[in-house]
């Protein structure tokens, strides 16, 4: 009987530990931030909220916020200096550091580039005396809202000075990684995805620089992007369920609108490499929706006979309006993409055997339909991809620009 009880325990000892190493263990991440990083629940516990959500072990989060702080603050403060060694049980070690810096210091006119990157440098070699593995992201804020008194007399626009900002915490990173090798760092776009919602007053507190609940909501998704190099779209959550990512969101007031629009945006500002169809990068958005309403940029939708497709092709910020543009489709079985171009990688359409869906001199009002389909083929996917004829900032081409493709799935 002895030995049939030990078997017994024994063996769910064994399932006990089977599970925890099938889980397995979370990252740890410490995050050094302000206001921008503390507003509406703090985008620390949504990183953790979106990683349950994934699939993914419970990461550990410290956050060590405070207002108005920049990035030397964080460098050099005891008190957050301190934190590295003191916030883990003993022989853990830190997987990440999120640095968000005070949301001018990365500008000329009112903060100091050059310091803002040695403090940078100076944070992640802090965090690496303790945990010589540990990586970067660094979070990149955004510009002020139209309208706010800073423009157009310190900065000229919104973009300018978002421009300047992206430039220095790109810079940054580059720092990091020619530090400490490559991978070491990389760049949370949050500054980019605000600049595609235009840099709207209704996205933004009162005082045009804080950020209501949809922008941190796109912060956290960004950094969690980021961190676990996993899209945010695919995770889908029901925000009518009582989950705690839905909870969390409720509380908020976040809908399901905002959660679309928000995710189809972290993912166009994603590394090209978590993207499953990268486009050029630019100011040029493909949106796309099979529910009155529910129309975003994530880039996947599984569509059938009669379903109401929406697509469009805008110009965010006015920088393609002029441009001639085209709505292009290519047809597969499933699994079987196109591959990328090997001229322009930005262009994911087989150029031999595209189909062109729609054109227009300009894209303003922008590109579009929404249409019943009228066919099926189950088994088939085709990829859709805009382009507008115009220079890209982003890859340098000097003839045209391209949306992210929008994968259908037929049924």
């Amino acid at each position: 009987m002895r030995a049939a009880r030990f078997a017994v325990v024994t063996l769910c000892v064994a399932l006990f530990a089977a599970a925890a190493a099938a889980q397995g263990v979370g990252k740890n991440l410490l995050f050094y931030g302000n206001s921008y990083s503390a507003r509406n629940g703090g985008v620390g516990e949504l990183v953790r909220l979106l990683a349950i959500q994934a699939g993914l072990p419970a990461p550990t989060i410290v956050t060590r916020y405070q207002n108005g702080a920049d990035l030397q603050y964080h460098a050099t403060n005891s008190a957050q200096v301190a934190a590295i060694t003191g916030s883990l049980p003993a022989g853990q070690r830190w997987d990440v550091v999120v640095m968000q810096g005070q949301s001018l210091e990365a500008t000329a006119a009112s903060g100091n580039p050059g310091l803002f990157r040695a403090s940078a440098l100076q944070i992640l070699g802090n965090v690496r005396n303790h945990s010589p593995q540990a990586k970067a992201v660094l979070y990149q804020t955004w510009a002020r809202a139209v309208g706010h008194f800073l423009y157009p007399n310190t900065f000229a626009s919104p973009r300018a000075m978002h421009d300047e900002i992206r430039g220095n915490y790109l810079a940054a990173r580059n720092d990091l990684n020619a530090a400490y090798g490559a991978g070491a760092a990389s760049a949370a776009g949050v500054g980019d995805g605000v600049a595609l919602l235009g840099w709207l007053p209704s996205y933004y507190d009162p005082d045009l620089f804080h950020p209501l609940p949809p922008m941190t909501l796109l912060a956290g998704m960004c950094l969690f992007t980021s961190i676990y190099s996993v899209r945010v779209c695919p995770l889908n959550p029901n925000l009518a369920g009582n989950g705690a990512l839905a909870t969390w969101l409720a509380g908020l007031g976040i809908t399901q609108a905002d959660w679309d629009q928000m995710a189809g945006l972290a993912d166009l500002c994603a590394a090209r490499s978590v993207r499953p169809f990268p486009g050029s990068g630019d100011y040029l958005t493909l949106a796309s929706g099979v529910a009155p309403g529910n129309v975003s940029a994530c880039g996947t939708r599984s569509v059938g006979l009669g379903a109401p497709l929406t697509l469009q092709v805008q110009s965010r910020n006015g920088v393609f309006d002029a441009a001639p543009a085209l709505l292009l489709v290519n047809l597969f079985p499933v699994g079987a993409p196109p591959p990328p171009s090997p001229t322009w990688p930005e262009l994911r359409i087989d150029v031999g055997s595209m189909l062109v869906l729609l054109q227009s001199p300009t894209l303003q009002p922008p590109l579009g339909l929404t249409v019943p389909l009228p066919f099926t083929l189950p088994g088939a996917a085709a990829l859709v991809q805009g382009i507008a004829f115009a220079p890209s900032s982003a890859t340098g081409n000097p003839s045209f620009a391209t949306t992210d493709g929008c994968l259908l799935l037929f049924q």
